[in-house]
């Protein structure tokens, strides 16, 4: 079954060896997890400023730690109809990276030790931001591909340049 993730990676465009320790978290009706070395932090909610003319899936941004993250609904990501509503939201979770990303959560859960050997993994596709789909506790759990977050977010529009 490893092996399946580690393929899923491969056909997603990223080589990543899937993390060994996840924490999990849930945004609207779906539960995720992600790579505990790819959290800076796990903050309280706070409201996210809009951003003009963005997707969906991007609430806005925020502050966290003195920096500046864009906070992305994963339900909404996901396709999830209808949208979810903002208010359910308790925490961010604050991401490593240079994309500076925050996830909104409805509730945190466990961090738990993640062996893919143990776990049946699949993914349908056309979510290129998960690893994969994995069973824990009787719950499909999406396993996330950070570094595919923010283009997946953007639906493959181009970022504004400055041009001069």
């Amino acid at each position: 079954m490893r092996d399946e993730l580690i393929n899923a990676a491969h056909d997603s465009g990223n080589p990543k060896v899937a993390p060994s320790r996840l924490q999990l978290f849930v945004a609207g009706p779906l539960q995720f997890g992600v790579a505990e070395e790819d959290v800076a932090t796990i903050a309280g909610w706070r409201q996210p400023t809009s951003l003009p003319h963005a997707p969906e899936s991007v609430l806005g941004v925020v502050s966290i730690q003195g920096r500046m993250l864009t906070v992305l609904d994963l339900a909404r990501l996901a396709g999830v109809e209808p949208p979810v509503i903002e208010e359910s939201y308790t925490q961010i979770i604050a991401l490593r990276g240079e994309e500076q990303l925050g996830l909104a959560a409805t509730a945190i859960g466990e961090a738990i030790d993640f062996s893919p050997s143990d776990a049946g993994v699949g993914t349908n596709g056309n979510e290129r931001f998960l690893q994969g789909v994995f069973t824990h506790s009787g719950v499909d759990v999406r396993l996330l591909n950070v570094s595919e977050l923010f283009s997946a977010a953007l639906h493959g529009r181009e970022r504004r340049r400055r041009r001069f």
